[in-house]
């Protein structure tokens, strides 16, 4: 949708960036860009009035990790599909993982992803492959990828198993400032485990995944880093050991960032023994005291932001045997309503921000979204007190593979616009 003059009236505005943080403001836009913001702004017959009284204007969030399976695996979820989850959602951009058929890994991939996102209203950011094929053996054309548009590298879901491979990546994309995503686990370790090795755990009889998997394999590439510098981002760590080392590897002033999915951060292995498996997610959901220590990396710093995490499945990768199934859930439309419901009394509206939107454009050098006046209008409106049911008929993914689904959630995105592009919904 789109038109010249929108009036936003009364919300409180919610951005640590913004001079009117924590303020409830009218907030004029026109053409996409705010023009004023103030008490009462005197409304026009042309004005489209947005009622904003009682709900959350944010900057637009920003999701550092999804999966859109586009190309190959559309059946799952595809550009268009996964950027109306993303946009019901509340997010203006979101991060694309290389998980695709073929791999994006090089320029023509890159493109293929932008081509295909025109007139969404969500902007879609391209993570191109840092090995060939994702496979771990030798470094991709990340230079190419990078000039073309790529914001980041990653081996989507698997971890860099060639300690020499990943010393050459992190040397390489220093010549550009590239940085390297990395899903930190040893597979040997690892193993094909299901769920957290822990006492919760021990009796569902589930292949486990223990927690040293993961925090061995966090130590040894910040040793990697240590020597050869450059810019290195954990994705979705979930053990207390983790944000353990990466505070550690901050205050050594290492070019290190991290983020946490929102269901490390709401539940703990606990959800497993329900068998459900849109509760096998990788990583797996670990121990309380890991959760906790999660949030409170949140709050000090150590964690740079909070991920989706989206990774959609269709119905015969989940409807099985909770070892057999696929890991993953669709997930990017609810991150504002489990945070609101679950998150909220332990994570402020201001840190939540923060993580989902002011500091993972910080991480990708992207351009500000303040909600200030001469900037572009890049907005979500959240009403916290809104409920509605995730169902076929309101999910923007393709996908139904979410716990919550069917079920009412608290808290909704109301209004979005990007620029001159706007829903309301």
């Amino acid at each position: 949708m789109s038109n010249s003059k929108i009036l936003i009236r009364g919300g409180e505005i919610i951005d640590p960036r913004s001079p009117f943080n924590g303020q409830r403001k009218d907030i004029l836009i026109e053409k996409g860009k705010i023009t004023k913001i103030g008490s009462r702004i005197k409304a026009e017959k042309k004005y489209l009035i947005v009622e904003a009284k009682g709900c959350q204007v944010t900057p637009g969030l920003i999701d550092l990790r999804a999966q859109f399976k586009d190309p190959g695996k559309e059946h799952k979820e595809d550009i268009i599909s996964g950027a109306k989850a993303a946009e019901l959602g509340g997010f203006t951009g979101v991060v694309l993982q290389p998980t695709t058929d073929p791999v994006t890994q090089t320029k023509s991939g890159v493109h293929y992803v932008r081509s295909h996102s025109q007139g969404v209203l969500s902007s879609i950011y391209t993570c191109g492959a840092a090995t060939a094929d994702l496979q771990g053996d030798e470094i991709s054309e990340m230079f190419d990828m990078h000039s073309a548009g790529a914001v980041a590298f990653s081996n989507g879901d698997r971890p860099f198993h060639n300690s020499g491979v990943l010393m050459r990546a992190l040397l390489y994309c220093q010549s550009f400032g590239g940085l390297i995503m990395t899903h930190s686990e040893d597979k040997h370790l690892a193993a094909n485990g299901s769920v957290n090795e822990s006492v919760s755990t021990i009796g569902t009889g589930l292949k486990k995944r223990p927690p040293m998997a993961e925090y061995i394999q966090v130590e040894k590439e910040l040793n990697l880093l240590r020597y050869t510098g450059g810019r290195l981002h954990f994705s979705h760590i979930s053990t207390e050991q983790s944000v353990a080392a990466i505070r550690k590897a901050k205050k050594e002033g290492l070019g290190v960032s991290c983020d946490v999915s929102i269901w490390n951060l709401v539940f703990n292995d606990e959800k497993v023994k329900t068998f459900d498996s849109n509760y096998k997610l990788l990583p797996p959901l670990r121990m309380e005291k890991d959760r906790k220590a999660l949030v409170k990396g949140l709050k000090d710093g150590t964690i740079d932001a909070i991920v989706s995490d989206h990774n959609p499945q269709n119905i015969e990768r989940k409807k099985v045997e909770f070892d057999y199934a696929a890991f993953g859930n669709s997930s990017l439309q609810t991150v504002y309503s489990i945070y609101n419901e679950l998150l909220s009394s332990e994570l402020d509206p201001e840190q939540f921000v923060q993580r989902t939107s002011v500091g993972p454009r910080e991480l990708l050098g992207l351009e500000r979204a303040t909600v200030d006046v001469d900037n572009q209008a890049n907005i979500a409106i959240f009403d916290p007190k809104a409920k509605w049911t995730l169902n076929a008929r309101s999910s923007g993914s393709k996908s139904g593979n979410n716990p919550f689904f069917g079920n009412e959630l608290k808290g909704k995105c109301i209004y979005i616009q990007n620029g001159d592009r706007y829903a309301i919904h």
